[in-house]
């Protein structure tokens, strides 16, 4: 998942990037780094912001 398509998602559903982070159990600044491309993320990080996502009802490719 790219940055802009987490945000994409995100926005979509309306949830901030603290929501996302909550829903997904991860810090709140590794979604905000994703989201606008200012540093590197953890796969595992990624992993848990597609499962938030796909638990919402949106799957990513």
């Amino acid at each position: 998942m790219t940055g802009s398509q987490c945000q994409e998602a995100r926005l979509r559903l309306g949830w901030s990037t603290r929501m996302l982070a909550n829903k997904a159990g991860v810090p709140w600044y590794a979604v905000m780094n994703l989201d606008y491309g200012t540093g590197e993320v953890d796969p595992a990080i990624v992993d848990a912001l597609a499962r938030a996502f796909k638990q919402a009802g949106l799957e990513l490719r």
